[in-house]
């Protein structure tokens, strides 16, 4: 190896050195990269100065990184910043592997050869991911993550969920429950996960569910109608907006788009057998035995609707249901549909501490900001309804090459849902480990931590418990997630690195 590439290679370390010992003085840290391009054996004047010269840079950027980042809601006192740059965690993995590689070589004088060669190779594969090269990461770990994938509980692909409904113009999909995965998610059994498409110009058939719901929009724009015993509120919803829609109100729904699909997130709070999802349609959808009318007799009708047999058959004739839940509209029945003033209610005006319609998540100032990443929260403090079905909202937008973590949450379990983009995600967990039950010793207790991981993309759901620590990274593309906090309307994290 050339002095020039063993400069490079060195002041590689050298940075490594610094941002592993995690200190925050100028003299010492600073101080340390220096003396060891000093020490630098073989290279000439000019190359050690350039070495000390790139400390020096480096240093300025991380003070500039420093005064730049913004505190973070969830931990309290502003020092704190969750989202960080990946090629620090990856400089620190280099020299990790590098020492652990080396430890086995054959005497004390081929060590720092073997040190030398191997930070080295790893540059040289870390500037490759840099430019776009994913697929040289790890081909090994990448093998164990798939099979911790499949063996742990806490993530969800597309196989787990299960589709309600689907036709050409929409589909409604349902996470299956998650104690069916676990017994460990006993405390979130009342929860579960939706997905709701709509293509162009779509109406949906008003419907109830015996859940409490909470919507994000994930995508497109739409109007949304919610019917109880004495009004009918309108609201039109967009990108962002999030809006709770308590159990038993009928709901129905038009995506007045004529480009874009409505892609409606929901976490569902059951209100009747734990985790169990019931919807209810008022005209039969498919076949009239579909409606919720076709379970009363004849004679109960006629005296409900104060009609005779005949108009009740003209009602619920098939051939005025075709179409399903979805149905194509035109733009007039669009218009018809929606030409209601928003938020309006009838027939009496609106109630004393009705709802107050959706609340959009980009109208709040992020929690965390900066140029690896954004972080928006939404609690009851923010949107009083949350209180009602005890849910808590965030939603990150990692840059690409970035990560946020490691970090973990006080008091909810969450649910993280994919709504764009690819990624990892890491855990500590103390629940898979088998070995243990073996750690219990005379003076106390042990733990244990497993790591799991995954795989991320469109469309995965991984949970994580309270007070479990995680790591997301984003890929080759920015990542977006939306975070759902279980059992508590507060969102509260804390990091478990300082920066600055």
């Amino acid at each position: 190896m050339g002095v020039k590439a063993n400069v490079c290679v060195f002041f590689l370390l050298c940075l490594a050195v610094v941002l592993v010992s995690g200190k925050t003085g100028r003299d010492p840290e600073i101080g340390d990269c220096k003396i060891k391009c000093e020490q630098l054996r073989g290279a000439e004047q000019d190359e050690k100065l350039r070495c000390k010269s790139q400390c020096e840079q480096q240093y300025q950027e991380k003070q500039r990184q420093r005064q730049g980042g913004q505190g973070s809601r969830g931990g309290g006192s502003g020092q704190y910043d969750i989202i960080y740059a990946q090629e620090e965690q990856d400089i620190q993995k280099m020299v990790e592997d590098c020492h652990q590689g080396c430890q086995g070589s054959q005497g004390e004088q081929e060590r720092p050869q073997c040190f030398q060669t191997c930070m080295k190779k790893q540059f040289q594969e870390h500037q490759g991911r840099r430019s776009g090269d994913t697929s040289r990461r790890g081909r090994g770990s990448q093998t164990g993550r798939q099979q911790q994938q499949s063996n742990n509980p806490y993530v969800f692909q597309e196989e787990h969920f299960t589709a309600k409904l689907e036709t050409e113009q929409g589909n409604i999909r349902f996470l299956q429950k998650f104690t069916d995965r676990s017994d460990l998610f006993q405390g979130i059994e009342k929860y579960r996960v939706a997905f709701l498409e709509a293509e162009p110009q779509t109406f949906v058939m008003p419907n109830h569910f015996d859940a409490d719901a909470l919507i994000y929009v994930q995508n497109g724009e739409g109007t949304i109608t919610l019917i109880n015993e004495d009004s009918r509120q309108t609201y039109n919803i967009k990108r962002g907006d999030i809006l709770h829609v308590p159990a038993g109100l009928s709901v129905y729904l038009i995506n007045r788009n004529n480009n874009e699909r409505l892609v409606l997130a929901k976490i569902l709070h059951t209100v009747s057998v734990p985790g169990e999802l019931q919807t209810f349609f008022s005209v039969g959808v498919e076949n009239p035995e579909s409606s919720i009318f076709n379970a009363f007799s004849t004679e109960v009708l006629e005296a409900a609707f104060n009609t005779d047999r005949d108009s009740l058959e003209r009602l619920f004739n098939p051939q005025q249901q075709q179409g399903g839940v979805f149905k194509k509209v035109t733009e007039e029945q669009i218009k018809q549909l929606t030409g209601k003033e928003e938020g309006q209610a009838w027939p009496f005006g609106q109630k004393k501490g009705q709802k107050k319609g959706p609340y959009n998540i980009y109208k709040n100032k992020p929690s965390v900001a900066n140029e690896n990443g954004v972080l928006y929260e939404v609690d009851s403090d923010d949107f009083n309804e949350l209180r009602d079905i005890n849910v808590a909202f965030s939603l990150y937008n990692i840059t690409q090459g970035s990560m946020a973590g490691p970090f973990y949450h006080a008091k909810a379990t969450v649910a993280l849902v994919v709504t764009k983009g690819e990624g990892m995600f890491e855990m500590a967990c103390p629940h898979l480990s088998e070995l243990q039950q073996s750690y219990r010793t005379s003076t106390g207790f042990n733990p244990s931590y497993q790591k799991v991981s995954a795989n991320l993309r469109r469309g995965t759901v991984v949970v994580v418990p309270a007070g479990h620590p995680i790591v997301i990274e984003a890929a080759n593309q920015d990542l977006e997630i939306v975070s759902f906090g279980l059992k508590t309307d507060k969102n509260e994290w804390f990091p478990l690195v300082r920066k600055g």
